[in-house]
């Protein structure tokens, strides 16, 4: 007898764990990305909870997780899905990915669930998002917040987009600055660590000297 199978709310990092647990034991996913204001998504979680959830005993079969982008921890799942539309459903079976666009009924998604998958609604699971693609989305947000300010004001909105950037150059030479006196320091510690063992190793030799004579006379 299995244990009751629970429904997993993840948050973070929690996300990309639950996805590559499922790749490397090859066993489901089924992922709602839901907003708190969202009716619908009550109405999916709770079919979910009531409906579906019993028909799953054997918990290496399927697992079924929530993610709540309210959340700002969950900024980057939503970013890596590129989710548009609330609710966001999927599905992760043998590597690839599902979208499920029909309504959230028991049938529907027990079919889809269970059912074989068309070659065409095959998706390949996009990679968690880089440096860069998260340095992006962050410029673009900031850029939309001053480019809202400026027009507030009745200021260009285009002069924005280069003061963001002229920001996030400014702000990448101080943090290389910092970075480089942080290397500086630590090296400067280091070699004075280092100094003053060799200079215990020398007071310990001449110790050991003077121990000596004193012994021959």
């Amino acid at each position: 007898i299995f244990p009751k199978k629970e429904i997993m709310l993840l948050e973070g990092d929690q996300v990309d764990y639950q996805i590559n647990l499922s790749l490397n034991s090859n066993s489901k996913l089924f992922l709602v990305f839901y907003v708190g204001h969202c009716y619908y998504c009550g109405h999916v979680l709770k079919v979910l909870k009531e409906k579906i959830l019993e028909n799953f005993e054997d918990e290496d079969e399927i697992s079924f997780g929530v993610i709540n982008l309210d959340n700002q921890n969950n900024v980057w799942s939503g970013l890596r899905f590129n989710i548009t539309k609330i609710p966001y459903i999927i599905l992760i079976e043998k590597n690839k990915m599902y979208y499920y666009q029909n309504s959230f009924d028991e049938i529907s998604v027990m079919k889809f669930i269970t059912g074989e998958k068309e070659i065409e609604d095959a998706l390949d699971i996009p990679p968690p998002p880089n440096f860069f693609v998260k340095l992006n989305a962050v410029m673009n947000e900031l850029t939309e917040k001053i480019e809202n300010i400026f027009e507030k004001f009745g200021l260009k909105r285009e002069f924005a987009g280069k003061i963001v950037y002229i920001f996030v150059i400014i702000g990448f030479f101080i943090f290389i600055y910092i970075e480089s006196k942080i290397i500086l320091l630590c090296r400067n510690l280091c070699f004075k660590k280092k100094k003053d063992e060799e200079k215990k190793e020398i007071i310990d030799d001449k110790k050991e000297d003077n121990k000596e004579k004193l012994k021959k006379e």
